[in-house]
């Protein structure tokens, strides 16, 4: 069972509304990194940030956007739910470093280097040939660790990925991916990355989204165990869950989620669909059910809280200003 300790969800791609809200409060969930920008520009981004803005001033009773580890404590303290805002892209960047700051003063708070196309600071996780992180790349994390902003690699290459972790002069984070040895994709981790993560104090936040865990079938020993040989391989410190859910969409919109403009399917019959998820977790409602079997896999309670939220907290104590 989910005591009280912070339960923090390293990652949602939600379609937000009120009753989003409400659903993940219901599995206990304090503390959401929500996506707020992916194929947006700068202007783009803006809007997203400034509609979720308003989302948040018209529901201000049960949700706030946190900057920092006090103000989650605050956030819990009053029962509402935290929101720590991020990018999975960095294209709104742009080529100007500054802009880590700008972001930064608005409330962003994790950017992501890439998302599933390469861009001017390194390689996705799809890419034929990974060059790693660019000349600009390098420059920008540099940025963004000097504004107090995460740096996320989970859709980014693996040589792109190893290279931000070590030249980041902060932690970085996966913070929705899983052990490559887990689930054969593209969009795993190989023990390369996790472990270069890890030895710079960084958190690999393992993800639910059912085509990175081997699909809706996987029952929760299965996936509960693999956190178990996670922690042993890079300790439990670096272990923490981003579900990645996506609560509130149409199901067509998983086709412009992927791949934005630049892919479009060729006909409407080819348009993706979400995919199933486990009956065990559904969502961030079944938090709880998550507790449970971390219990049942021989996690200590101290262990378990920092799975479920302790180590994201700790990361944002080191990483945010």
């Amino acid at each position: 069972m989910i005591n009280n300790a912070m339960v923090i969800d390293g990652l949602e791609i939600n379609s937000w509304s009120r009753p989003v809200i409400e659903e993940v409060r219901s599995g206990g969930v304090d503390v959401v990194h929500a996506t707020v920008g992916v194929w947006e520009d700068l202007a783009g981004a803006m809007t997203r940030i400034g509609g979720f803005r308003h989302l948040v001033r018209h529901n201000s009773d049960i949700i706030r956007i946190v900057t920092t580890v006090d103000e989650m404590h605050q956030a819990v303290a009053d029962d509402v739910l935290g929101i720590v805002l991020g990018f999975q892209n960095s294209s709104m960047l742009g080529d100007d470093p500054e802009m880590a700051y700008i972001f930064a003063d608005v409330g962003i708070r994790v950017v992501q280097v890439t998302y599933n196309i390469a861009n001017h600071l390194g390689s996705s996780c799809w890419e034929p040939h990974d060059g790693g992180l660019t000349r600009a790349g390098h420059r920008m994390v540099a940025a963004l660790n000097d504004a107090g902003v995460l740096v996320d690699i989970s859709h980014v290459g693996n040589k792109t990925g190893r290279d931000a972790a070590e030249v980041s002069s902060h932690p970085i984070a996966v913070t929705h991916g899983n052990p490559l040895w887990f689930c054969d994709s593209g969009r795993n981790k190989p023990d390369d990355v996790l472990d270069a993560v890890a030895a710079r104090g960084g958190v690999i936040g393992c993800t639910l989204y059912p085509l990175f865990m081997g699909g809706a079938d996987v029952t929760r020993a299965e996936y509960c165990g693999m956190l178990a040989r996670l922690a042993e391989q890079v300790g439990p410190e670096h272990v923490a869950i981003g579900s990645d859910a996506v609560l509130g969409w149409d199901p067509d919109a998983l086709g412009w989620m992927r791949s934005g403009r630049w892919d479009r399917p060729a006909h409407p019959n080819e348009i993706p669909v979400f995919p199933p998820w486990p009956q065990w977790f559904d969502g961030p409602k079944d938090f709880p059910s998550m507790a449970e079997g971390l219990d049942q896999v021989g996690f200590s309670p101290e262990e378990r809280d920092g799975v479920l939220g302790g180590n994201w907290l700790r990361l944002f104590g080191t990483v945010f200003k």
